[in-house]
């Protein structure tokens, strides 16, 4: 959290939500929580884990994140946690996200830096073995994002995965933000 700012959001969506996880986590910083996933079973379980959680203030749906049934240009926050590495086209689930943002709003992705497990594809329906920095670089690039932070967090044990966290930034300015409005009064 301390890499988003500590600011309240108005909302957040967590694509590929799974379990909820990061709407339980992420739940005092913003008013409204929207995680979306195509599986029912995790959704079942989002919701089980909310209501344990007494997270009111979120709610998961069912839908594809390359078309999420929520509106464009709404959310202040878009998180995609360990989800990338199994879809065929994540740029696209990166533009998508992208479209989701309100102006200055930030996107959040976490997934594998590059490895060579290979079991993983077999054994957990990983379709690429992790994502190198250029290549989101590329993908935040082509959906006109900034990259604004970055940080590896290294695994334990034999098998260590690295796990990345990229943070990235909509150019277009929020103009009604009080802070800029005060210079005008």
């Amino acid at each position: 959290a301390d890499m988003v700012g500590n600011t309240p959001f108005q909302a957040m969506l967590d694509l590929g939500t799974g379990t909820g996880r990061l709407l339980e986590l992420f739940a005092p910083l913003y008013r409204r929580g929207v995680g979306v996933d195509l599986s029912r079973e995790m959704l079942s379980v989002a919701r089980a884990n909310l209501d344990r959680a007494d997270i009111a203030h979120a709610q998961v749906r069912l839908g594809d994140l390359y078309a999420p049934p929520v509106e464009r240009d709404s959310f202040d926050l878009v998180t995609m946690h360990q989800v990338l590495h199994y879809l065929d086209d994540p740029a696209r689930a990166v533009r998508e996200a992208a479209r989701l943002l309100r102006p200055s709003g930030r996107l959040v992705i976490v997934d594998f830096a590059p490895h060579e497990l290979d079991f993983l594809r077999e054994q957990h329906a990983h379709l690429r073995l992790g994502i190198a920095d250029a290549q989101m670089r590329d993908w935040l690039d082509d959906a006109d994002l900034e990259l604004t932070a970055g940080r590896d967090i290294e695994g334990a044990g034999d098998q260590r995965l690295t796990v990345k966290i990229w943070i990235a930034r909509d150019k277009r300015l929020l103009i009604a933000d009080t802070d800029m409005m005060k210079d005008f009064a």
